[in-house]
């Protein structure tokens, strides 16, 4: 890729000037004229291939959902069917130019992204316009496709992962907006029809939207492509979402799954965006120094010292209007408890600046030494990009990352894990066996819910 030897190089040399310059010389961003619209265009220029990459970025997703898994839904079925083509037809169409296809849905933003060669760009973005604006949704193939999302949300319980993810995500969010899984639900798959996916389609087509290419200059030649077929519109733009802070959390949720011989463990909270406004490097800095990899804290002291786990990880993730911290890992029934104790104190641990320089500098340097390996496709590039816009953050922030690390001291990383991990206001979910209620009940009063009540 173009810009991977001219960013990165500069950026972990002293020449931050050039590293600034040659960053953003390879960012392009222009406005073309689609229809009657003007839509915002990003452009990495990327020589090394033939080939181009497009993400579509429509600036609306599953909060605007009226039914629980509308958009997902949406974007799964995009290729079953046009008035005039079947799914086999647009199947075998992409599969002879060799496109690959992909979607995503956050509560926040949807992305569509096409990667295919540039020769074949007109043909291919142009049967894209036709799914957008022809979709119909064949019944049998809706049908089809609910059929295995049901089946795929009862079949959960065993995969008890996946399940403390989704129960987390419930019950730690239940007083926001964005408490629904995206994926949807039991309840909503029995209302999803083909009614509510063309109308959810025709929301799409007229929300705000991004297009963030990599490729060739030829690519350039998209304006037309999109121009002539794709009937797409600015009209509707995404109002801003407010959380109010996380109130005090006195239970630990127990998601009682019979015979489990071990426990899934899930402790965390939602942020709001004031707290993690200007905070965005220090915050994933400090997730990375507690639970982000095999030197990190929670995996030296869990399995390392103390054999508790196999692995244990930590985050603090951002959108634009709100943001969720976490810690997930998972224990043996007999040490399910010490494992949420033990995590309690290192929590603390963290807060009071209870670890030495020396493994404070080496996460530092691990953070800083990972970075531009998150960069090595053009996609994750883009990604970046796409992520850093709907945050309404500076690009710049890429490239000064490795010196935002440097600087951060253990003072300044205490006062970000008191700030995201405040031991009283997070939520404690725990999937196992209901024999578990004892032992936690020392660490907080136990709930008990069943599993079938969040699918």
């Amino acid at each position: 890729m173009k810009i991977a030897t001219l960013f990165f190089l500069g950026m972990f040399t002293a020449c931050s000037a050039f590293a600034r310059e040659s960053f953003l010389d390879n960012v392009k961003r222009m406005k073309w004229k689609i229809g009657s619209e003007e839509v915002d265009v990003v452009w990495v220029e990327d020589e090394k291939f033939p080939k181009f990459y497009a993400s579509i970025y429509f600036q609306d997703g599953a909060l605007s959902d009226p039914i629980s898994g509308l958009t997902q839904t949406t974007f799964d079925l995009l290729t079953s069917g046009t008035s005039k083509h079947s799914q086999r037809d647009i199947s075998e169409f992409f599969d002879f130019y060799g496109v690959n296809l992909k979607h995503s849905v956050t509560h926040e933003y949807s992305v569509f992204s096409v990667e295919a060669l540039i020769r074949d760009m007109n043909p291919v973005m142009g049967k894209v316009c036709e799914l957008f604006h022809d979709a119909q949704f064949p019944q049998d193939e809706l049908s089809s496709h609910l059929n295995r999302a049901q089946s795929r949300l009862k079949n959960m319980v065993t995969n008890h992962g996946n399940l403390a993810d989704r129960v987390f995500r419930k019950i730690s969010l239940e007083d926001t907006h964005y408490s629904e899984p995206v994926e949807g639900t039991l309840e909503g798959y029995k209302k999803i029809n083909q009614v509510s996916l063309k109308s959810r389609l025709s929301d799409l087509n007229q929300t705000r939207k991004v297009i963030y290419l990599s490729g060739p200059s030829e690519i350039k030649n998209l304006e037309g492509i999109l121009s002539k077929n794709c009937q797409w519109s600015n009209q509707k733009k995404a109002t801003q979402m407010t959380v109010n802070k996380p109130g005090h959390q006195s239970s630990i949720y127990l998601v009682e799954v019979p015979g489990a011989n071990q426990a899934q463990i899930r402790i965390g909270r939602y942020m709001t965006y004031n707290e993690f406004d200007s905070k965005y490097d220090h915050f994933y800095f400090m997730s990375r120094f507690l639970g982000g990899g095999f030197t990190s804290k929670l995996v030296q002291e869990l399995r390392v010292k103390r054999g508790l786990t196999y692995s244990a990880n930590a985050y603090v993730s951002m959108q634009r209007d709100y943001g969720r911290a976490g810690v997930t890992t998972f224990s043996k029934n007999e040490t399910a408890s010490e494992t949420i104790s033990v995590i309690r104190d290192i929590i603390t641990d963290v807060t009071q600046e209870n670890f030495d320089d020396i493994e404070f500098n080496h996460q530092k340097n691990h953070v800083i030494g990972a970075y531009a390996f998150g960069f090595e496709e053009t996609s994750a590039f883009l990604g970046q990009l796409m992520l850093y816009d709907h945050q309404n953050r500076d690009l710049e922030e890429l490239v000064y990352f490795p010196k935002n690390i440097q600087k951060i001291t253990k003072s300044e990383m205490s006062r970000m894990n008191m700030e995201a991990f405040p031991w009283d206001r997070l939520s404690i979910v725990v999937v196992g066996d209901k024999s578990l209620m004892k032992s936690l009940s020392r660490i907080r009063p136990v709930k008990l819910v069943r599993y079938r009540d969040y699918l």
